[in-house]
């Protein structure tokens, strides 16, 4: 009885085992490495990587060695797993193990002089594989560590002893990794060809090629139908799976034809892919062939950034520069309601067969529109249960750790920075990514690690010839010419404060040929002169309320964005009381309940809420009952995403970049009739009492200044109180400012490290000591990003720490996810509650990662709508103001 090592198995719903032949599984994966490394936008990527293009001898080679990912699953204890139950293992079967570091073993011990391995690997064709070059050795060691983060070595004679059963040898790893030699010698024969070139021995080319094994791993081990089902009786696998491999790589999007094809399945006019009749001076630059692979793109809010990236993603595309698009947004509902823009380009611009555009949300995802439930086993149901085919286009939403691989996606951009940290399946994204347009909208420079993040998971995408366009309302020089500096040698010297306020507004920036360059462009044509001043009352929501309601009496709407929600739902309450007591009816509802807007709601009731903030302060608000205006009050939340148009703005300070966000939600229309004391944009900014900011510096509030934590780093939502100062200053400096034609100088005035510097010299030895403090600060979060960062430029095993708990793509601890049981609770507008997003400094101490159905506790007892429950140790309410913790007792 002899015994054939198994690659896959599965069991069969009568009990059986089902098993795919190791050698099939392995010849599977390299047929999909041998097909991925002939599409252009792969190749691209590897010979920039690499320094040279790849040659067929190259591409075979490669195939080989992903062909030997699973070589470790020879050994006798991940064979003996087959047996799953201990007492039915027959006697010489190693103890159940795994297969990476088991395989990476071999040739670490063979490399270390240790003489069984020898045996074990001596039917390999060693000795034509060395002629490879140096680089193979590394190469084959990232194929091994398919699962995602490099494997350590796990040398153990005793698993690959052979196996003997009455006096005869059933089964040999020797045998099994013999005919693994014999089957890539007849499968590439073209790999052996002694006289090519060695590998390109490049660390980055190393990663690269880690994360396109990952794909082919993951793809060749997909059994749905079309895809990689096991081996039929009397198949011959190697002569079927080149066909295999080419369907399931163009069924999930991958093989995009020729420019030819691209041009003539797609339309080319603008006004056929936006539905307006012209583009903008901004948005027709975009499709200038002479930008560099990173093109920074700063204008105003509301002037059309989003289809300046689409049109340039077309642009490129059609050419054949790029196979895909991310879209990053800063949040997960800016992404929300960008998909559905995206998905009516796609669907204005394709005239036949469309790419699949996916919704890259962990937890709610979609991909074509819909939604899908997660199965055992890695399986999926989509909710409209779609054939065959049509479900394979979606292969790449199944998985967040896929979600790279889309044609084209929309997500946040954490999904995109996962892929340059330290992280497991980081080379995967990085791959995928490499094919792709990378669209990072709302870039801004106020937080270091992100920023330094950024600039490295950049220097990584362009190294392996991606582009990238950043998007930015107002971003600072310093920020500006680190991003430039890209794929450039030596340290960039930013533009003195002088040199940065003269820098044209709107822009377009870029690398060329003799550097960093910038040129003006003309973004929204319609200009505003916005009112603005300063209100010492940021502690006094009655105050706050009184000038809210007194506009909307004249029938204003009105915008109130706090910083804190505290402070947001103090308002709204007073708000209320006010607007009771004149009989003014002004108050923000949803489904006729009176409410606000803020980052702590429901999955399900947040795209509610910001559809309703749209409908009754947007662009097609209808009139109101009464004539009477309306009050909308709310966070950060309010000033990213949503198309509002504001009568009046009432806001908390906060950072210049910031201000300015915000102010583009006042007037943001062209509207032939104001109401009365609004037909001028005008904006009241709070500030503490006094305008002193001094008593901050040791204390936060309204998310202003430092948060001083015992054994915990300075932190804060608007930390730099130089930069509020600035802020503050500038408003007070003039009552009325031109915008956007003002914006480049005030946010140098208010970012510029002289501009800085100056602020705290002029405040005094406490604001410098204080401004040294925030600085370093700056440059320990970027020194930590560097630390957590993947390291493309290092050889591929150097990589990855054992614990990786504390590396992320934001700095500080992560919110935790609630999920209920049925029935749902049915929350305070009325659809029921499924998940619920728990902010870190909320959620109880010694909850996990998640919180999962059997973990809440539902309590009775809640005031008005909505519903209390009990999680751990603590209490809380989901009510009209969001989620509360509430007292212990």
């Amino acid at each position: 009885m002899k015994i054939f090592p198994w690659g896959k198995l599965q069991c069969q719903p009568d009990g059986s085992i089902a098993t795919h032949s190791l050698i099939d599984h392995m010849t599977d994966v390299a047929a999909v490495m041998h097909h991925l490394l002939s599409l252009p936008a792969i190749q691209r990527a590897l010979h920039q990587a690499a320094g040279r293009p790849l040659t067929g001898v190259d591409r075979a080679r490669l195939a080989v060695l992903a062909f030997l990912h699973d070589i470790g699953k020879a050994n006798t204890g991940f064979q003996g797993r087959y047996w799953r139950d201990a007492k039915q293992r027959p006697p010489g079967w190693a103890s159940p193990c795994g297969h990476g570091p088991q395989g990476w073993g071999l040739f670490v011990d063979a490399l270390n002089g240790l003489p069984w391995p020898r045996r074990i690997i001596a039917g390999l064709p060693l000795e034509a594989m060395d002629g490879w070059g140096d680089a193979c050795l590394n190469l084959l060691h990232a194929s091994i560590s398919h699962h995602g983060r490099p494997v350590q070595s796990e040398g153990s004679e005793p698993l690959w002893r052979p196996v003997q059963h009455a006096g005869e040898v059933i089964y040999d790893p020797a045998q099994a990794v013999h005919a693994m030699g014999q089957a890539i010698q007849a499968q590439y024969p073209q790999a052996f060809d002694s006289s090519a070139p060695e590998l390109p021995d490049s660390s980055a080319f190393a990663h690269l090629f880690a994360g396109l094994v990952q794909l082919a791993d993951w793809l060749g081990s997909d059994t749905r139908p079309g895809f990689f089902p096991y081996t039929q009786p009397e198949e011959i696998r190697s002569k079927t799976v080149l066909a295999i491999a080419q369907h399931a790589l163009t069924a999930i999007g991958l093989v995009v034809g020729d420019t030819a094809t691209r041009q003539q399945s797609t339309h080319a006019d603008f006004a056929q892919a936006f539905g307006v009749p012209t583009p903008r001076p901004m948005q027709a630059a975009m499709a200038d062939d002479g930008l560099g692979s990173v093109v920074v793109l700063e204008a105003e809010t509301g002037s059309g950034k989003t289809e300046a990236a689409l049109w340039r993603f077309l642009h490129l595309w059609r050419a054949g520069r790029v196979d895909g698009l991310y879209f990053a947004l800063p949040t997960r509902v800016a992404a929300t309601q960008l998909y559905e823009r995206v998905q009516k380009f796609v669907q204005r611009t394709w005239k036949n067969t469309l790419p699949v555009v996916v919704r890259a949300l962990p937890g709610y995802a979609a991909a074509d529109g819909q939604g899908y439930e997660a199965l055992p086993g890695f399986q999926v149901l989509w909710h409209d249960e779609p054939q065959d085919e049509e479900a394979e286009r979606r292969w790449a939403a199944e998985s967040p750790k896929r979600y790279l691989a889309a044609p084209i996606a929309v997500g946040t951009v954490d999904q995109a920075l996962l892929g340059a940290l330290q992280l497991k399946h980081a080379h995967l994204r990085h791959a995928m990514l490499a094919r792709s347009l990378l669209v990072i909208d709302e870039v801004h420079a106020s937080d270091a690690y992100m920023t330094r993040l950024t600039e490295h998971l950049l220097r990584a995408h362009v190294a392996c010839g991606g582009q990238a366009l950043l998007l930015s309302a107002t971003l600072g020089a310093v920020a500006r010419t680190r991003y430039l500096s890209i794929g450039a040698r030596g340290q960039p010297t930013p533009p003195t404060l002088a040199q940065a306020q003269a820098l044209a507004y709107p822009a377009i920036s870029h690398r060329g040929a003799g550097g960093p360059q910038l040129q003006a462009v003309e973004g929204n044509p319609r200009q505003k002169t916005v009112h603005w001043e300063t209100l010492d009352c940021i502690d006094e929501p009655d105050r706050i309320a009184a000038l809210a309601v007194e506009a909307a009496a004249r029938g204003a709407r009105v915008l109130v964005v706090r910083n804190t929600v505290p402070a947001a739902i103090a308002t709204l309450q007073a708000v209320e009381a006010l607007a009771t007591a004149q009989e003014v009816d002004c108050l923000f509802r949803m489904n006729g309940v009176s409410t606000l807007h803020h980052s702590r709601f429901s999955r399900q009731d947040r795209p509610l809420l910001d559809a309703e903030v749209q409908a009754q302060i947007g662009k097609e608000r209808s009139p109101r009952p009464g004539g009477a205006g309306l009050v909308v009050v709310g966070t950060q939340t309010l000033e990213q995403s949503l198309d509002i148009d504001a009568d009046l703005l009432i806001t908390d300070l906060c950072p210049m970049d910031v201000l300015l966000q915000r102010l583009g939600r006042l007037h943001r229309h062209a509207r032939e009739q104001r109401p009365g004391g609004c037909e001028q944009a005008r904006a009241w900014v709070l500030t503490p009492a006094g305008h002193d900011l001094t008593p901050l510096l040791q204390r936060q509030r309204h998310g202003l200044g430092p948060m001083r934590l015992k054994a915990q780093p300075m932190g804060g939502v608007y930390l730099d109180l130089r930069a509020l100062e600035a802020t503050r200053r500038l408003i007070d400096a003039a009552p009325t400012r031109g915008i956007p034609a003002e914006n480049r100088a005030l946010v140098e005035l208010a970012t510029h490290g002289e501009a800085l510097d100056a602020i705290a010299r002029d405040r005094g030895e406490a604001w410098v000591r204080f401004g040294k403090e925030v600085d370093g600060l700056r440059n320990a979060t970027g020194t930590m990003a560097n630390l957590h960062a993947l390291a493309f430029d290092r050889p591929f095993g150097d990589l990855f720490p054992k614990e990786q708990g504390g590396i992320g793509s934001r700095l500080g601890a992560a919110d935790r996810l609630v999920t209920f049981a049925e029935p749902l609770p049915e929350g305070p507008f009325g659809p029921r509650v499924e998940q619920l997003a728990l902010r870190h400094h909320l959620a109880p101490h010694n909850l996990g990662a998640d919180a999962q159905p059997e973990d809440v506790q539902s309590l009775a007892g809640s005031e008005g709508p909505g519903f209390t429950f009990r999680l751990g140790d603590m209490r809380y309410r989901y009510s009209r103001f969001g989620i509360e913790r509430l007292p212990s007792h």
